[in-house]
C-alpha cells in the first residue's frame, strides 16, 4: 500500500496507490501544513477508522464541509450559546454557585466583552432566554472567520463539554485541555469530594480527557 501527499495550493492532498483518497461527498482529504499531513499519513497506514476524535476523522470531517454544512454548524454553535451550561445557577446548593461564579465569572464577563454581548446567569430552571441574533453578530463574524478545521473542533468540543464559552477559550489556546476537563466538571468534582469517585465515574472520566487531548493535538497539527 503506498500512500502520498502532494501540495496543491496552500493545502496538501493524499493518493493511495495512485488514487485521490475522498471524504464521504467527493472532497479530497485535506491537510493544512506538512506536519498536520505527516499525522494523517500516520494514521492512514495504521488503518484506524472508528475513533471519531482521530487527527484522520476530524480532517475527514472538516474536509468534507461544504458552505451548508458549515452554516449549519455556526446556527448550532450560536444556538447552543443560549443555553451554555455554564450560565445555569437554578441549584440550592450553594457550595456549588459559589464554585461556579468563582470559575466561570470571569470568563464569561470576558466573553461579553470580546463579542459585544450580554450573556445572563439563569437563576430558574424555566427563565432562559433566547439573545436575539442581532446581539450576537461580533460572535458570528468570529465563527465566519473561521476555517473548516477549527469550525470542526469547535463543533466538536461542544458536544463533549455542553459549553460555547469553555469551549471558545480552548480552541483560542487559553485553557487547557485538563483545566478544560476540570472546569466542566465542577459539580461532578464537588460530588466526589463529599461522596466519592465510583469506578464507573473514572473510567468516563477517563475518556472525556482522552477525547479532549486528542482535540488538543489536531488543534497543534493544524495551527
Amino acid at each position: 500500500m503506498n500512500i502520498v501527499f502532494k501540495k496543491k495550493e496552500d493545502h496538501f492532498i493524499f493518493f493511495k496507490n495512485g488514487t485521490l483518497i475522498q471524504g464521504s461527498k467527493k472532497k479530497p482529504l485535506t491537510a493544512l501544513n506538512i506536519e498536520h499531513a505527516k499525522s494523517i499519513i500516520k494514521e492512514l497506514k495504521k488503518e484506524i477508522s472508528k475513533d471519531p476524535y482521530s487527527i484522520l476523522n476530524l480532517s475527514l470531517f472538516s474536509s468534507n464541509l461544504d458552505s451548508n454544512a458549515r452554516n449549519e454548524i455556526i446556527v448550532n454553535i450560536l444556538d447552543n450559546l443560549d443555553n451554555d451550561i455554564i450560565l445555569y445557577r437554578f441549584f440550592d446548593d450553594e457550595n456549588l454557585i459559589k464554585l461556579m461564579n468563582k470559575n466561570y465569572s470571569n470568563l464569561i464577563t470576558d466573553f461579553n466583552k470580546t463579542f459585544k454581548i450580554k450573556l445572563w446567569l439563569v437563576k430558574k430552571l424555566f427563565e432562559i432566554k433566547k439573545i436575539d441574533k442581532c446581539k450576537k453578530l461580533k460572535f458570528e463574524e468570529y465563527l465566519l472567520s473561521l476555517n473548516n478545521f477549527y469550525i470542526t473542533a469547535f463543533f466538536k468540543l461542544i458536544g463533549i463539554t455542553k459549553s460555547v464559552i469553555l469551549s471558545y477559550y480552548f480552541l483560542n489556546n487559553e485553557v487547557k485541555y485538563k483545566k478544560l476537563f476540570n472546569l466542566m466538571n465542577l459539580e461532578s468534582k464537588l460530588q466526589q469530594n463529599q461522596w466519592g469517585y465510583v469506578d464507573e465515574q473514572k473510567k468516563i472520566d477517563e475518556d472525556c480527557l482522552c477525547s479532549l487531548k486528542k482535540i488538543s493535538i489536531f488543534l497543534k497539527n493544524i495551527s
